[in-house]
């Protein structure tokens, strides 16, 4: 059984981008990909956490996106790209027990994992942005 917090974020990724894809509800498909991936009782629950988080705010969140992304409509913004921003996001505005650089690495990861060779760059630059722009780093700090 695995119970790093890569492996949950993976299977939270892996969740959101099917039950976006399908409409199949979030909370089941958390749980039978956490099941099928064999993870650890902690890092099952750090991958719902986060996944259920991401889903109630991804509409707050592309907001954000949105606001940050010059040139970038929305609709351009793959759909593995757009949760990895979300879940960065999440984690930096609803889990402080992560450091937002912490954050920031780990959606950098699963991009250049999971997505195409420039995600990693565009990831990168609209969560940096974002964090400035927020004041995200200084509200962590506090």
């Amino acid at each position: 059984m695995t119970g790093s917090r890569r492996k949950a974020r993976e299977v939270a990724l892996q969740a959101l981008y099917w039950s976006e894809s399908s409409g199949d509800p979030v909370q089941q498909t958390l749980h039978a990909m956490a099941l099928r991936a064999g993870l650890t009782d902690e890092a099952a629950e750090f991958a719902h956490a986060l996944g259920r988080e991401t889903w109630t705010r991804k509409d707050e969140l592309d907001g954000l996106v949105e606001g940050i992304s010059r040139n970038w409509a929305l609709e351009r913004i793959s759909r593995i790209d757009r949760i990895l921003l979300w879940m960065a996001l999440t984690e930096m505005l609803a889990f402080d027990n992560i450091p937002v650089k912490v954050s920031m690495n780990e959606a950098i990861e699963l991009a250049r994992r999971y997505s195409v060779e420039k995600a990693p760059t565009f990831i990168n630059g609209i969560l940096d942005a974002l964090v400035r722009q927020k004041g995200i780093l200084a509200e962590a700090a506090d």
